[in-house]
């Protein structure tokens, strides 16, 4: 077995998945019936951004028995930072996200190792792309409990 190299965070796992869909219900749906993951919380998110452009996501997350979330994007309305790739890749895995304590701290680290800031949200969220990831961004988060109290 080959030697552990010591990694830049020392993340153990992710926190959450996150799909691109055209239809998030269809899709919570499915899960839910093939492979048991629910129930699902639903949530309208959009309004005017400031280039005048009205935009109306609706997201669907759920929780996996070992707590990782679950989460279906679906753009309603107007082109947001996912748009592109449903456009050239279709449905599929969008990002993985890590829940860490000082998001602007670990990605300046990960940029100093050749990372790239794709999305910058300030001190409350990053999206990152690394050289060979296999086209996955991954997203650096503040901590928070995101949906987990409406979901029991």
């Amino acid at each position: 077995m080959p030697d552990k190299t010591e990694s830049i965070l020392n993340l153990k796992t992710f926190d959450h998945i996150a799909m691109v869909v055209k239809d998030a219900r269809e899709s919570a749906r499915q899960w839910e019936s093939m492979l048991g993951i629910g129930p699902w919380a639903f949530q309208v998110r959009g309004g005017l951004k400031p280039d005048g452009q009205t935009v109306k996501v609706i997201c669907a997350y759920a929780y996996t028995e070992n707590e990782v979330e679950v989460e279906f994007i679906e753009i309603v309305e107007g082109r947001i930072f996912h748009s592109e790739f449903l456009e050239n890749v279709g449905e599929g895995l969008h990002h993985v996200g890590y829940a860490v304590d000082d998001v602007l701290a670990d990605t300046e680290k990960l940029v100093a190792q050749g990372a790239e800031v794709v999305m910058d949200q300030g001190a409350g969220c990053q999206y990152l792309r690394f050289k060979g990831d296999g086209g996955v961004i991954t997203e650096l988060y503040r901590k928070h409990p995101h949906f987990q109290d409406t979901m029991g």
